[in-house]
């Protein structure tokens, strides 16, 4: 499909269709994100009369939640009923108009409706197939039902978060759920290089354990990551990377780090330079608890605002702990328009972050919002040769659900 490369610069997968065929956020944010890069993505449902179970999570209008809205934004919804021949049929002829298709379905899910890897990619060589799991195809815990929860308490995420000598517990986001899904967005961009540059279509498998770990690891895993002798090991970073109060509130900031000590002894109080309990940043870690003292000393009798100051006026990095309502309101935010409110035929007037990636300084578009259930089936079955007298049959088959004549 031709697109004007004027348009490629800022929408760079303009042109390209995605089918998902996918439920929660691991999978759906993912092609939501090929979404807001130019991608046209259609949503494969169950027909139902619910689909996605994701649809009722968060705050809920006209049906939809708003965590299924801003994962599911700028896409267009089809119901199929893939445990009839018609509906399975339907899916396989619409795989084959895709660039991608993205499923995470449980292992073994997808052969038994007739769209498995192999079978998909043997028919059409061009295709970026994605899996996406809790744990891989294969293993003892292959066909573990799982949740971002769970991986986080495997991973070490949830065991890190109590600190050194406390209590496990979860990061209180569904952070691996997302971590996946950025991980498979990339990885499917990196794919279509690929196939562009004359490599041909893959099978893509990406799993929430994996995406995690290479998430969770780099800095989660500080003290394990040495293997044999000679190492040097350092207290976690956990000890002195904090969150302290003022008087009105709390700030966040770095009471170790060597760069910046000289900066922030000036800023709390001149004579922690002369005090040995805090020369060397390993002083400073084993003594975490007694550094804290002090500075909460400090800051106990400064507001939120003269504790910035005092940061910013010694070129300190830290900043104001924020309530997700108010976090519209800050100054930078605003700046840089991080946030987009929009009217959306499925949910109303809605508030969402929007994309991070500005192409070519282009500010993103406003998005279309997450699709109505079904609204979308007509259309698209449309567009595969489905004339009208066929989708009345399918719909009275219960083979397809027609969102638009409801």
């Amino acid at each position: 499909m031709a697109v004007d490369p004027t348009e490629l610069r800022h929408r760079p997968l303009a042109g390209l269709r995605v089918v998902e065929a996918a439920q929660m956020i691991s999978a759906p944010f993912a092609a939501a994100v090929l979404a807001d890069q130019g991608a046209e993505v259609i949503k494969v449902e169950a027909a139902d009369g619910r689909g996605d179970r994701m649809r009722t999570l968060g705050d809920i209008r006209h049906g939809t939640g708003t965590v299924f809205h801003s994962c599911n934004r700028n896409k267009r919804s089809v119901a199929l009923d893939t445990r009839t021949d018609d509906g399975r049929r339907l899916l396989q002829e619409l795989i084959g108009t895709a660039d991608v298709f993205i499923q995470n379905f449980r292992p073994g899910a997808t052969e038994r409706m007739g769209v498995g890897a192999a079978d998909m990619c043997a028919r059409h060589p061009e295709l970026i197939y994605v899996s996406v799991s809790g744990f891989g195809p294969t293993g003892p815990s292959a066909d573990q039902m799982v949740y971002d929860f769970v991986i986080q308490g495997l991973i070490g995420m949830a065991a890190q978060q109590g600190g050194v000598g406390g209590d496990p517990t979860l990061v209180q986001n569904l952070v691996v759920d997302k971590a996946t899904a950025l991980t498979v967005s990339q990885a499917v961009t990196a794919a279509l290089l690929g196939r562009a540059r004359g490599g041909g279509g893959q099978h893509l498998e990406v799993s929430m354990l994996d995406a995690g770990l290479q998430f969770f690891w780099p800095d989660g895993g500080w003290g394990h990551g040495l293997l044999g002798d000679g190492g040097h090991p350092q207290p976690p970073m956990s000890a002195n990377y904090d969150v302290r109060p003022t008087s009105d509130g709390h700030i966040t900031l770095n009471l170790a780090t060597n760069s910046t000590w000289p900066r922030l002894a000036a800023a709390i109080d001149e004579r922690l330079m002369d005090d040995p309990r805090f020369a060397t940043y390993e002083d400073r870690q084993h003594h975490a608890a007694e550094l804290r003292a002090v500075v909460d000393g400090v800051l106990g009798g400064l507001t939120t605002d003269e504790a910035l100051v005092r940061l910013r006026t010694h070129d300190l990095p830290g900043g104001p702990v924020l309530d997700p309502a108010v976090v519209v309101d800050d100054p930078q935010v605003r700046h840089r328009r991080s946030f987009v409110d929009y009217e959306s035929a499925s949910i109303g007037s809605v508030r969402e972050a929007r994309p991070a990636a500005r192409f070519d300084g282009h500010e993103p578009d406003t998005p279309e919002g997450a699709p109505v259930y079904a609204a979308d089936t007509a259309a698209v079955l449309a567009e595969l040769g489905v004339d009208g007298a066929e989708l009345a049959r399918l719909v009275a088959d219960g083979v397809v659900v027609d969102g638009g004549r409801a």
